[in-house]
């Protein structure tokens, strides 16, 4: 029988990553648009305009996290972080910074995370540059006692992004989603470990539905405030969207439908948007969408909660212009029709 550890952990409620400050250039976050470059080229540009050394030091273990989930449901190219850019960033990570160690970890939703693994070559990717692979899903794991918590309580958290790493990059990829968008904050939610959870992450709650006030705007109270515990706890310091494609449903999908294989549409944008600032860099890359941050419950809650920043008129957004790039996205569901931004004024 194999037993899985189950530790007291540290006590602490903010990761070991949360001990690095945010940088800010006079007081508000950056955030870089790369576009039109092969994806290694385009991680370094954004590497080398934030300044990633204010955050990656010598020796930092760093721990590269993508978002994998639901094999069965989603075309792969466009709705999972592409084999692409965790390689650019691995390889990124170990040729550009002078960081110690770098561990590729996900707690895939949906389906087994080595499953994700093995069909993406990932293990051929860790080899390649000699990383570390993490399935959250399966690690030691203790349980936290949240302050304040919107939803979570208690929390259970892993060794890997809790406790070893020093850096986290959360890298996601562009796309709409049942919480709005899924970006940089939502793929946190992998953090979360499928052995407590369950491996669709069920446990955690999505709704409310004694709440009738939980439904706003197509998007759940219950999950965004779950959504802003997880990352309360498990603190990323890098946001680097893997924009290569952006995935939204091709027609507007009717109430109570849900979309299948064949029913995204995986437009070409071919970009990276990076910035240290999650929130900050979600909205970037919601407004490259079309879609109004301001309007996405999880980024509204992660700012009241001092996560970040949600308003683009307090961001240095350098690189590409986000007119020169944003294509229009259909929503998740129709009640997030209130989200679109009309581009045509």
């Amino acid at each position: 029988m194999i037993s899985l550890a189950v530790s007291e952990g540290t006590g602490e409620v903010v990761s070991k990553s949360g001990s690095k400050p945010v940088p800010l250039r006079n007081g508000k976050p950056e955030v870089y648009i790369a576009h039109g470059k092969p994806p290694y080229e385009m991680v370094c540009e954004v590497f080398e305009n934030i300044g990633v050394e204010r955050v990656i030091a010598p020796g930092d273990i760093v721990v590269v996290k993508p978002n994998f989930s639901m094999l069965w449901k989603l075309p792969w190219r466009g709705t999972l972080t592409s084999r692409e850019m965790i390689e650019a960033t691995v390889r990124a990570v170990k040729e550009r910074t002078d960081a110690g160690q770098v561990i590729i970890a996900e707690g895939g939703g949906g389906s087994q995370t080595w499953e994700s693994y093995l069909k993406f070559n990932i293990v051929k990717i860790a080899q390649k540059y000699g990383a570390g692979l993490v399935d959250l899903n399966w690690d030691e794991t203790w349980k936290i006692k949240m302050p304040d918590a919107y939803v979570m309580k208690e929390l259970w958290v892993t060794r890997t992004i809790h406790q070893v790493a020093d850096v986290i990059i959360s890298l996601p990829v562009l796309k709409v989603w049942g919480s709005g968008v899924t970006l940089a904050v939502k793929n946190m939610f992998g953090a979360a470990p499928g052995r407590h959870y369950g491996f669709a992450k069920v446990e955690i709650p999505h709704s409310n539905k004694d709440d009738p006030h939980d439904r706003v705007l197509g998007q759940s109270r219950c999950l965004a405030g779950a959504i802003v515990d997880i990352n309360y706890a498990n603190r990323a310091n890098i946001a680097i969207i893997d924009a290569l494609t952006m995935a939204y449903p091709k027609v507007e999908p009717e109430k109570n439908v849900r979309i299948y294989k064949g029913e995204w549409e995986v437009y070409p944008l071919n970009a990276v948007i990076g910035g240290f600032d999650l929130v900050a860099t979600d909205a970037v890359g919601c407004a490259v969408m079309c879609i109004d941050n301001e309007k996405v419950l999880h980024l509204n809650m992660a700012q009241e909660r001092g996560l970040g920043i949600n308003n683009l008129e307090k961001t240095i957004i350098m690189g590409k212009p986000i007119e020169e790039i944003r294509h229009p996205a259909n929503p998740y569901n129709p009640d997030q029709k209130e989200l679109r931004i009309n581009i045509s004024k």
